[in-house]
């Protein structure tokens, strides 16, 4: 017999179709999950990320090794300028 003539026909007729309408909203919501996590593994893996700006510590690093390099200041100042960016 086929499914909808036997008991599932009573089944419904009995007030429970939203069953069927609950069961539909599950399949679409997971469906919609999936396919969000997929396109973010996509969007993660296979787009090209623009490198990292250089952060300020760095730079101010970079602008204190060139000035001891120029002689601008001492080993001395530049030990304790170099430890106060590190901290």
């Amino acid at each position: 017999m086929h499914p909808f003539y036997g008991a599932v026909n009573e089944f419904f007729a009995e007030g429970y179709w939203w069953v069927g309408l609950l069961s539909m909203a599950m399949y679409l919501i997971f469906w919609a999950v999936v396919i969000l996590f997929a396109v973010k593994l996509f969007k993660k893996y296979f787009t090209d990320r623009p490198t990292p700006p250089k952060s300020e510590e760095d730079s101010a690093l970079k602008i204190l090794r060139e000035r001891y390099a120029r002689g601008e200041i001492d080993a001395e100042e530049f030990k304790q300028k170099k430890s106060d960016l590190l901290e």
